[in-house]
């Protein structure tokens, strides 16, 4: 039978206020618990004037500031300065008022003034229809950023790298087409001028695509006549660049095929001894002798052409054919190409940053 004491009713609401109450603060707590564990995340609230009204431990973590240090400042001191002479905390705002979400993948600066790609979202806080202010949530994700954009240099490089290759295959055709008496001869001095063009490609693929040495070059290019003892080929550790290692191995190649046919390679006793040497400036040499005498040729054809104009413009030095009677004198100039691991990485860094202000 139910009390009709006041005092009973009174207990009774004052025990379902502190169950409510206790039930509160559960919740609250375990919010709390629950924001707090999102340490990977920024995750942090602002009011409609947007400035910081609470802030988790991953805020902290990620962008640099303690709670007490963040809360009631403003939000736009998270952006980068031309996002903010550009609005972008208001109009990021906005979106997220009109659209229920706006995307927030953008460079954001951290209390110590570095910069990070911070990608999230920004959503607003509504008690009804009346917003209350915005829940932003943030990882950093700048490796992600530098990533794609490293690939995306390397995928504009691979694009470059072939059509570099196929520009220098149909110069291949069109000479060896221009110079050969037949379709017979065509055909046997364009498959060779490929094969030597292939094998190039094999070699620096051992090298990623990075360079390619010239003793590796000429081995590769000339190996079939160095067997024998007839060619000797010697000089210090120096590195070529991709397009350089392609267009030394193509002249390494008529160079030798020219010395079977014509030159000193073409007797028993005909020798060719190649070398370089140098530090700042590289000097290679070609040298035949003990074969047949040699004069200048009547014509250019393909050889003179592949030695004196592309192999000039690869190594962007100076390229000198001494066609002495003794034999054939070929000597390269050029500079030492800075390939080291260390130029490499600081080149590549420097390209990716050029896209990526968070050095600034």
């Amino acid at each position: 039978m139910a009390s009709d004491d006041p005092r009973d009713a009174d207990a009774a609401r004052l025990a379902e206020l502190e169950a409510q109450n206790h039930e509160l603060l559960r919740t609250q707590h375990m919010h709390r618990i629950l924001l707090e564990s999102i340490v990977d995340y920024a995750v942090f609230t602002l009011d409609t004037d947007l400035r910081v009204t609470s802030w988790n431990t991953g805020g902290q973590r990620l962008l640099g500031w303690a709670a007490d240090e963040i809360l009631g400042q403003p939000g736009e001191i998270l952006f980068v300065p031309e996002d903010r002479a550009s609005n972008v905390p208001a109009i990021e705002a906005q979106t997220a008022v009109a659209e229920g979400r706006a995307a927030n993948e953008r460079w954001h600066v951290r209390k110590d003034g570095s910069r990070f790609w911070g990608a999230g979202l920004t959503m607003p806080l509504r008690d009804g229809y009346r917003l209350e202010g915005f829940v932003k949530i943030m990882r950093d994700q700048t490796e992600r950023r530098r990533s794609e954009h490293a690939r995306k240099l390397l995928i504009g490089e691979l694009s470059h790298r072939m059509k570099n290759t196929l520009a220098l295959v149909q110069a291949l055709a069109e000479q060896t087409l221009r110079h050969a008496p037949d379709p017979a001869m065509f055909a046997k001095s364009y498959r060779e001028r490929l094969v030597a063009l292939s094998r190039a490609h094999d070699l620096l693929t051992q090298e990623a695509w990075d360079k390619a040495s010239v003793a590796d070059v000429v081995d590769t290019a000339i190996g079939a006549w160095m067997s024998g003892g007839r060619v000797t080929a010697q000089g210090p550790e120096v590195w070529l660049a991709p397009q350089q290692a392609m267009t030394f191995s193509l002249a390494m190649h008529e160079l030798a095929t020219n010395a079977a046919k014509y030159g000193a390679l073409s007797r028993p006793e005909g020798r060719v001894a190649i070398s370089w040497r140098g530090e700042e400036e590289i000097v290679l040499d070609w040298v035949e002798t003990g074969g047949p005498p040699v004069s200048p040729p009547s014509r250019r054809g393909f050889g003179s052409v592949l030695l004196t104009q592309a192999l000039r413009s690869a190594v962007n030095g100076d390229v000198r054919l001494d066609f002495r009677p003794s034999g054939l004198h070929l000597q390269v100039r050029f500079k030492r190409p800075d390939l080291s691991a260390a130029s490499v990485e600081a080149s590549v860094e420097a390209s990716v940053e050029a896209g990526d202000p968070s050095r600034a």
